[in-house]
């Protein structure tokens, strides 16, 4: 376990994806600051409304990131690209002096798979992908979908279509990339029934 920052936003990240932010509060400016410093990532990890005093309202499971881009943005924030690298979970949350998170933090392996067999399973999930991955707006990102990688499609299609944030938490807590596939099936036969 390591202890590592943690950012509490009302979103989901997830693994193997890309996140733009803007930062403007003091205490995340330093998180980030220290963050690039020496060279670190820190987790970022859905925070409800619903606070406690233990955890905070933040998520236990959460996803571990790294700054791979920043810049000043035109409003006078600092803007930030992260690319999600693992999922993790937090063990212990604490807060500090700056009312910023610091937590310790357990990477999560998941089972192996099969993932031929896996995705042969749900041809319809990779068409789906696949017309995503190749429309315009889609094309321009900076982002790397391997298609004969079940967490690669599982995690990319989750962040490419319209999920709510509980929906994305779902897929991060799930066992394992067949489970995503099976919860991810039933979303987009969901909104295909609309």
């Amino acid at each position: 376990m390591i202890n590592l920052p943690i950012f509490p936003l009302q979103i989901v990240v997830l693994p193997g994806t890309l996140q733009s932010l803007q930062i403007f509060e003091p205490r995340y400016l330093n998180m980030v600051k220290d963050c690039m410093t020496h060279q670190r990532g820190f987790v970022i990890s859905f925070k409800s409304d619903k606070s406690d005093n233990i955890n905070f309202g933040i998520e236990k499971r959460g996803t571990l990131v790294e700054i791979i881009d920043f810049n000043n943005l035109p409003n006078g924030l600092l803007g930030i690209t992260v690319k999600a690298k693992e999922k993790v979970d937090i063990k212990s949350i604490v807060q500090l002096e700056d009312r910023s998170y610091i937590g310790e933090i357990l990477p999560q392996v998941e089972p192996q798979v099969d993932d031929q067999s896996l995705l042969a399973r749900y041809p319809d999930l990779l068409d789906v992908l696949t017309q995503l991955k190749d429309h315009p707006n889609i094309k321009t990102l900076p982002i790397e979908i391997d298609l004969t990688s079940a967490d690669s499609v599982t995690y990319h299609l989750g962040s490419l279509i319209p999920l709510s944030t509980d929906e994305k938490q779902l897929l991060l807590n799930a066992f394992d990339a067949g489970q995503r596939l099976k919860i991810l099936s039933k979303i987009i036969q969901t909104i295909r029934d609309k």
